[in-house]
């Protein structure tokens, strides 16, 4: 099969042996795969895949079940996304059924593609992680990003009020219009974010210098739930626009 792979910092297509398919596994024809930060950062060589693992890039993706393994429930010819450890950008990929969901009905297959990552993330972050109740406000840093975008329509959806820091007053609009309460533009002053709390649950992927902020925000018994350093490990480096 063909697969899209990171090389020395670009993607080449090369022909990869393709893999069996295992008790409880399902083969999928791939219409369509998602394209995640992480899969940016293996193209440059900077965050490996895990022992065991595919090279092949892709986190999630769309298609076809084409093969169904020993005790799996799925039927040949069901249209699945599917979350991966890898593999997603390829002719075909295996993966266990349990990673894999129903294509939603009203969404095509290239809309599929782009719910498992971002959606398994936010659920798990602020549903079974923080544990966020209804009615709790939460603070998503990175508002517009596809993990913010995700997490303003779910607050939404649950009945959590929501507010976002973001790049541009664009980016703001474009988060308000999904759902969220209102929020701050980062290169302005995020200080102001002290009026909008204090917050119940913080989304970051920043780190960084917002570590000192966020202690500030956050109500008694708050979560803050930090998934990404983007602006680096330690308070006093300088936030990077990734």
């Amino acid at each position: 099969m063909k697969a899209l792979q990171g090389v020395e910092g670009r993607v080449e297509w090369l022909e990869e042996p393709s893999p069996g398919c295992d008790v409880g596994q399902v083969r999928i024809r791939v219409a369509a795969a998602g394209l995640n930060r992480a899969d940016l950062l293996q193209k440059a060589g900077l965050y490996p895949p895990p022992p065991g693992a595919s090279q092949v890039l892709g986190l999630e993706c769309s298609g076809v079940i084409s093969e169904v393994g020993a005790g799996s429930s799925w039927q040949v010819g069901d249209r699945v996304c599917a979350l991966l450890a890898g593999g997603g950008m390829a002719e075909e990929v295996v993966v266990d059924g349990r990673h894999v969901l129903p294509v939603p009905e009203g969404l095509s297959l290239a809309e599929a593609a782009a719910l498992p990552e971002v959606y398994a993330t936010v659920w798990l972050n602020l549903f079974h992680l923080a544990g966020l109740k209804p009615g709790e406000k939460v603070l998503l840093h990175a508002g517009a990003s596809g993990i913010g975008s995700a997490a303003i329509q779910l607050c939404k959806a649950f009945g959590n009020p929501c507010w976002v820091s973001v790049g541009s007053n664009e980016r703001l609009a474009y988060c308000e219009a999904l759902g969220a309460q209102g929020g701050v533009v980062r290169t302005g002053d995020l200080d102001s974010l002290n009026d909008l709390g204090p917050f119940d649950v913080i989304l970051d992927p920043v780190g960084g210098n917002y570590a000192a902020l966020n202690l500030k925000l956050t109500a008694l018994d708050g979560r803050w739930v930090l998934i990404g350093l983007m602006g680096g490990a330690r308070r006093n480096w300088i936030w990077r626009r990734c």
